[in-house]
């Protein structure tokens, strides 16, 4: 997170690519809810379900599958 007073931070291409993708599966309506979604996640003490990963799973196959027919 940038210091305090600031309110911006500069991030890579590949990074904006990734929340891109973020944005767009989960519907979000901005770069800072991309950013806060999966940090979220990561934090919550549930363990995940087994469907939430299945979910994932497919997700994540789906995306590498797009990338090599790209």
């Amino acid at each position: 997170m940038p210091p305090d007073g600031y309110t911006t931070v500069t991030i890579s291409e590949e990074t904006i690519t990734k929340l891109s993708r973020v944005m767009a599966r989960h519907d979000l309506e901005s770069m800072s809810l991309a950013i806060d979604h999966p940090a979220q996640f990561a934090l919550d003490e549930e363990p995940v379900t087994n469907t939430e990963l299945a979910r994932l799973l497919y997700h994540r196959l789906q995306t590498e599958e797009e990338q090599k027919t790209a």
